[in-house]
């Protein structure tokens, strides 16, 4: 099968489109043929050799997957079952085929295409834990999401909203609209206004930036309140409110929330936002892109003709 590989860690060019060997799938796991593949900023901090995984070389990258199910000994996914889902570090996504858990995957509604289901795992998956169960979100609670057009930010925006939540989120002077469009009550330009200056009582921030971003959001909270970063375990300040708390996630794997999460798409109640669609073979350039370039939403990979 083709794949993109790495033989190395280091910068986008160390990704190479090349036949790989095919999976070899044990007697509980299911052997996908790929149709779409999300592209994650953590799919280039391993590529890079910086994150805390490091796989064994040669290695496919990727975690996000959808297609349709080629060989199956596990009862609940029978063969041309379409399924997506998140794959583990060990198992990338980035070929032609890939081998997943039971766990790992569900069935894809009939009523999301394939590179959309491709681009909901890692990113929907965080959004949804940050603020549900790490953030404890409630219904009326003030929440505020940095990086409201990412990838991640712009699920959280919408699940935030939908749950009755009054949504506050920074995001790029060319993101304004779209993330009020997706229910945020107000959208800050992050290089234009000090969003602590703009906002206050705030009873939970999601913390996808860190750095200067994270040390200024205490200023917004209200006493007793949270914040949630997916970037580590943030450290609360001397001057932080009485009370602050704080907790650092990292995604994982959960059947009932990707079927939910699945579902509200396919029904027309959240919005994919996909920036740009790259092939297989070029994925040095789609880590090039996904690094250096600015979008909204998410970047994916499609592997055939999508339905």
């Amino acid at each position: 099968m083709k794949a993109a590989r790495i033989h190395e860690f280091g910068e986008p060019s160390v990704l190479r489109y090349e036949e790989a060997p095919m999976p070899e799938p044990a007697s509980d796991q299911i052997l996908i043929r790929v149709h779409a593949a999300g592209i994650n900023p953590v799919d280039g901090k391993i590529r890079s050799g910086t994150y805390r995984f490091r796989p064994e070389l040669p290695a496919i990258l990727g975690r996000d997957i959808s297609g349709v199910v080629e060989k199956s000994e596990v009862n609940n996914f029978r063969v041309g079952g379409e399924v997506f889902g998140i794959l583990d570090y060990h198992r990338g996504s980035y070929a032609e085929y890939a081998a997943a858990t039971p766990n790992e995957i569900v069935k894809k509604p009939g009523g999301l295409d394939h590179l959309h289901a491709g681009s909901v795992g890692v990113a929907a998956l965080t959004a949804w834990q940050a603020l549900f169960d790490n953030g404890e979100l409630r219904s009326g609670q003030r929440v505020l999401i940095h990086g409201g057009g990412g990838g991640v930010g712009h699920y959280a925006v919408q699940f935030a909203a939908a749950a009755g939540a009054q949504v506050v989120a920074t995001a790029n002077a060319k993101d304004l609209e779209f993330v009020r469009s997706l229910g945020a009550k107000e959208v800050i330009d992050y290089k234009a206004q000090r969003f602590e200056e703009e906002v206050s009582e705030i009873d939970l921030v999601i913390d996808l930036v860190a750095g200067e971003t994270r040390k200024r959001s205490w200023k917004v909270l209200k006493p007793g309140g949270l914040m949630v970063s997916t970037l580590g375990e943030p450290e609360i300040p001397g001057d932080a409110p009485k009370g602050a708390r704080s907790r650092g996630m990292v995604v994982e794997t959960k059947a009932d929330q990707l079927s939910e999460i699945g579902n509200r798409a396919a029904n027309g109640k959240l919005r994919i936002e996909i920036s740009k669609v790259f092939q297989l073979l070029d994925a040095a350039h789609a880590h090039e892109f996904l690094e250096h370039e600015h979008f909204r939403g998410k970047i994916v990979f499609a592997f055939r003709e999508q339905k």
